[in-house]
């Protein structure tokens, strides 16, 4: 399963971003493990539409779970429409999350977890 997790920078030992949608990298890893990719997040610094721009980025891409600490209903609105599972309560480092999430210590988020606009420049989450 390729699993995306919210990342402040492009490595498995940088600390995951609390943001989805204004998240600095997105930390791509593959089924197996052995692939591993950092995409800088284009969406970041859109003036709306950051989460929305950010999760059709991960659709195109052919993820099948993200794991962020936050996420805006407009943005799972589009993940979940994907069949993209997201997993929540991310902290510590990118190694960090994605252990728990092999581990099966992470839950599927039960709906939006911030407001809309949340993250949004110039909002609590910049």
């Amino acid at each position: 399963m390729k699993v995306a997790i919210c990342s402040q920078g492009p490595n498995l030992d940088s600390p995951v971003d609390p943001r989805f949608g204004r998240c600095a990298y997105l930390v791509l890893v593959g089924p197996e493990g052995d692939e591993l990719e950092a995409v800088p997040n284009a969406g970041r610094d859109a003036a709306r539409g950051a989460g929305i721009q950010t999760a059709r980025m991960l659709v195109d891409r052919k993820v099948e779970a993200v794991l962020a600490a936050q996420v805006g209903p407009n943005a799972l609105a589009v993940l979940e429409a994907a069949g993209i599972k997201v997993y929540g309560d991310i902290t510590g480092t990118v190694a960090d999350a994605l252990r728990r999430y092999r581990q099966g210590e992470l839950t599927p988020v039960g709906g939006p977890t911030v407001s809309p606009g949340w993250g949004g420049q110039g909002g609590r989450g910049r």
